[in-house]
């Protein structure tokens, strides 16, 4: 797993709703990954059928990275000023977006 970074914002703070919301996601991602690994484990799978599951999890996977991120704005980047940490939260963003 990556190093976290850890600039101004050292915790995930995320909704209860929108935490359990992103864990159903995951799991759910986590079975349309398996699915798409016996897909490519057989030899009668059409490749158009393969890369179309693997859009999708790609998709699922975005709208969990959105809720995440959605979660820090809300709670860490609407604050930054209140903390005085308005410069942190900057780099940190632009840091965010370059995997965006």
């Amino acid at each position: 797993m990556a190093e976290s970074t850890q600039n101004c914002c050292d915790r995930l703070v995320v909704d209860p709703d929108a935490r359990d919301d992103a864990r159903m996601r995951l799991r759910s991602i986590r079975g349309h990954v398996d699915g798409v690994l016996r897909m490519l484990e057989r030899d009668d799978v059409y490749c158009v059928d393969a890369l179309k599951q693997i859009k999708a999890v790609q998709g699922a996977l975005a709208k969990t990275g959105d809720l995440i991120l959605r979660a820090h704005l809300k709670h860490h980047v609407v604050t930054a000023h209140q903390r005085g940490d308005e410069d942190a939260i900057v780099a940190e963003l632009m840091d965010v977006l370059k995997y965006r």
